[in-house]
């Protein structure tokens, strides 16, 4: 199950990536900035998860993750105008992304022996904070601001996954539906405007 948690994690790092190279690619950022951007889109939301929980921050121990976003960056830099053409697919990955942080923001403090409110609060943070970072260093709306159900739905897949652990379902399921989840949900919020109430 290790092996699995970390693949997906590779891939969220990934997926994450490329979203803020390609945000950092509209700014018209030059490749170090594209490459930063994707750099705070990947890890900013763990970095302050492993900060809270008291654990090494999981890029310093393991520089795969660097590699894997200048991998990403660069990908990014030579393929922009495939990108930017495809926005569902960006999309897709950034909804991707979303679920695949949840999951191991969740899971690391629950297996740390964290309560489920503090699980919870670190599955959100892994998943969103990193969103929020890039919006706040380049020319994108801010997803606090948009209209479109983000945080929520990284709330909801990290409950999802709790009610999946405390009930000790196999991870090989509760992995992927909550995965699938988020990214169902958030297409579902976004095809039909679903929005939560603002005063």
């Amino acid at each position: 199950m290790n092996e699995i948690l970390t693949l997906i994690d590779y891939v969220g790092s990934f997926v994450f990536a490329i979203t803020g190279a390609t945000i950092g690619g509209k700014s018209n950022f030059d490749f170090f900035g594209m490459l930063f951007l994707a750099f705070l889109t990947a890890v900013g939301g763990g970095t302050v998860r492993d900060l809270i929980i008291g654990e090494p921050v999981f890029w310093s121990v393991n520089p795969i993750y660097l590699y894997i976003i200048f991998i990403s960056t660069l990908s990014t830099f030579f393929f922009m105008k495939v990108y930017e053409r495809g926005s569902s697919l960006l999309f897709f990955l950034d909804s991707l992304g979303v679920g695949t942080y949840v999951v191991i923001g969740t899971h690391k403090a629950l297996v740390l022996g964290y309560n489920s409110e503090t699980a919870f609060i670190m599955g959100t943070i892994s998943a969103v904070l990193g969103g929020i970072l890039r919006s706040a260093y380049s020319k994108e709306h801010s997803i606090l601001y948009k209209k479109e159900l983000y945080a929520t739905v990284a709330g909801a897949a990290s409950l999802l996954f709790i009610i999946f652990y405390r009930l000790e379902i196999s991870m090989d399921l509760s992995i992927p539906l909550v995965i699938i989840f988020a990214v169902v949900l958030r297409y579902l919020a976004v095809r039909f405007k679903i929005q939560l109430p603002t005063i």
